[in-house]
């Protein structure tokens, strides 16, 4: 694509990569620092610019690859971006909760149907992620007494975060050590980050929980973007899915 500039055909100058990551870091840098300082009017600014520039990454990377809107990781992130608009507001966290509900769901669906010639890991071994159940217990256990009327809404969030790093966890020895590595960090992290978030919320407010949240938020879904892009670009191999 070109353009007109003072009389002359310019060539349009689209957003680099390496230059968006570089925007997306800054941001993110940005953001934390707010919460640090506890500048939070600043943070309407910074927050819902942080989902958009890691698209912005994950889009020129995998260009062609997918049509976008048959893309479960785009619309994972759509709806994180949607969850944190709603959740800058105290009286949305039910509607917040539900966009990140659903971000999670398509985030499962993206990875229930990679394609591997390989087994994976947990395949061989389900009984293993027997892990993720037990926390999700454990995680129950210490908030029930304290949700009230939130108790199956965040009973079916927990169920649904647990799915979502069981699959996660599913492409260990699926895929490539490091794709499969940067899908289990992503999903682990978010689901710490979602951990802290409702212990913070519902059970025992703690000091700095917002900048834990957000850290750990933001790498989650920094390393699930990176694994959806190294998958994005590796040779497609013919095999199940599962």
């Amino acid at each position: 694509m070109r353009e007109r500039f003072f009389g002359r055909t310019q060539p349009f100058m689209r957003p680099k990569p390496n230059q968006l990551f570089f925007l997306f870091s800054i941001v993110s840098i940005a953001e934390i620092s707010l919460l640090a300082n506890e500048l939070e009017q600043y943070r309407s600014i910074t927050k819902p610019l942080i989902i958009p520039l890691l698209a912005s990454v994950y889009f020129t990377m995998t260009k062609g690859k997918e049509k976008w809107h048959q893309d479960a990781i785009v619309w994972g992130l759509f709806f994180s971006w949607l969850g944190d608009i709603l959740l800058q507001k105290d009286s949305l966290f039910v509607p917040g909760l539900l966009s990140f509900l659903t971000a999670h769901v398509f985030y499962i669906s993206f990875f229930s149907k990679t394609i591997s010639k390989e087994t994976s890991f947990f395949k061989l071994r389900p009984v293993m992620l027997i892990a993720v159940l037990a926390y999700l217990v454990e995680l129950m256990h210490l908030m029930w007494p304290f949700l009230g009327s939130m108790k199956m809404p965040v009973l079916i969030y927990g169920i649904t975060i647990s799915v979502m790093l069981s699959a996660a966890f599913w492409q260990y020895q699926k895929l490539d050590d490091k794709t499969a590595l940067f899908f289990i960090v992503g999903a682990t992290l978010f689901v710490a980050s979602d951990s802290i978030l409702a212990l913070n919320r519902f059970r025992n407010p703690f000091e700095h929980a917002g900048i834990l949240i957000m850290s750990t938020y933001i790498l989650a879904q920094l390393f699930i973007v990176l694994g959806a892009i190294r998958y994005r670009n590796l040779p497609e191999p013919e095999a199940e899915t599962l």
